[in-house]
């Protein structure tokens, strides 16, 4: 009879217990909705503070890569292969008394050293290359063109190795 008795009294303690937490969570309804919930909850503060730290890193190296002053991997001018074909007589023009009309904007630069070193390669090459200042960038052009159709003939030969280039004003 005692091992039915003790039996019996396990039971009731552990429903005596069952009920202890019903009873403390009936309490408290707001606590028991987190509980319930609490997975969901830690899942959104987890994508949040990864989406927080993602952004946060991208402006830290947009900031960096700003900050740079000059980085020789990033230019395309002088990553570019250096084979530009030699110009003849018969492409360029020669300049006339009156300021000329037309010129192709090759690339810009932050410093003007770095255009300056373009601008040596560029008279190897047999053309006639010039700096001009534009706020704080250095813009290299090659040639003075009275007429677009002109230009037109070199432009289509220096694409080969500056993708952006085009024709101007002067």
């Amino acid at each position: 009879m005692e091992s039915q008795n003790n039996s019996q009294l396990e039971l009731f303690s552990q429903t005596k217990n069952l009920s202890d937490l019903k009873a403390r969570k009936a309490g408290n309804p707001f606590l028991a909705y987190i509980w319930n919930y609490e997975k969901t909850i830690l899942t959104i503060i987890g994508l949040v503070t990864m989406s927080i730290i993602s952004f946060s890193l991208g402006v830290e190296k947009g900031k960096r890569l700003s900050m740079a002053k000059f980085n020789s991997r990033l230019d395309i001018a002088l990553t570019a292969p250096a084979s530009i074909p030699k110009v003849t007589e018969k492409v360029e023009e020669k300049v006339e008394e009156k300021a000329p009309g037309y010129t192709i904007q090759l690339a810009s630069y932050k410093t003007k050293t770095h255009a300056q070193k373009e601008t040596e390669l560029l008279k190897k090459k047999g053309l006639s290359p010039l700096v001009l200042s534009k706020g704080s960038y250095a813009v290299l052009c090659v040639g003075s063109f009275s007429n677009k159709a002109t230009a037109q003939s070199l432009l289509s030969e220096l694409r080969k190795r500056y993708k952006d280039c085009y024709i101007r004003r002067l």
